[in-house]
């Protein structure tokens, strides 16, 4: 019976090649969910600090201090550019009176509009005026 074996083994490949490929379908549909679930993401770094938006909220990272702002206690959010140079400020107005800002240092001018604009479609998907 070798030939047996011979069609066994082969079977026992396809098989495994097919889960293989059902795998590898499987995590990218589940990466595809978990990207449509999160929703939009804008983060902007430059060498000391980062600034994030996601479906969480907004958290400002400078060297090893962080703020995490959840979108419940937010009660506005402002976004300056500079006339002049490549500051990219980002305030939080908190409900509670408070605000507090970050900056983050663009290496060109032109990611400044480009980030503004990113942020704000960030904005509109999570953020609710009450």
């Amino acid at each position: 019976m070798p030939g047996a074996v011979a069609r066994d083994d082969a079977v026992a490949e396809a098989v495994s090649d097919e889960a293989t490929a059902g795998g590898e379908a499987a995590a990218e549909a589940a990466a595809d969910d978990k990207e449509a679930e999160d929703g939009p993401v804008f983060e902007v770094s430059d060498r000391r600090g980062s600034i994030t938006a996601d479906r969480d909220g907004v958290r400002f990272r400078l060297d090893d201090q962080e703020a995490e702002f959840h979108w419940d206690e937010i009660g506005a959010v402002e976004v300056k550019t500079p006339r002049f140079g490549r500051r990219f400020t980002v305030t939080v107005h908190m409900s509670t009176r408070r605000w507090f800002n970050a900056e983050v240092e663009a290496s060109a001018r032109s990611n400044l509009k480009q980030w503004a604009e990113e942020l704000d479609a960030v904005l509109d998907v999570y953020f609710e005026e009450s």
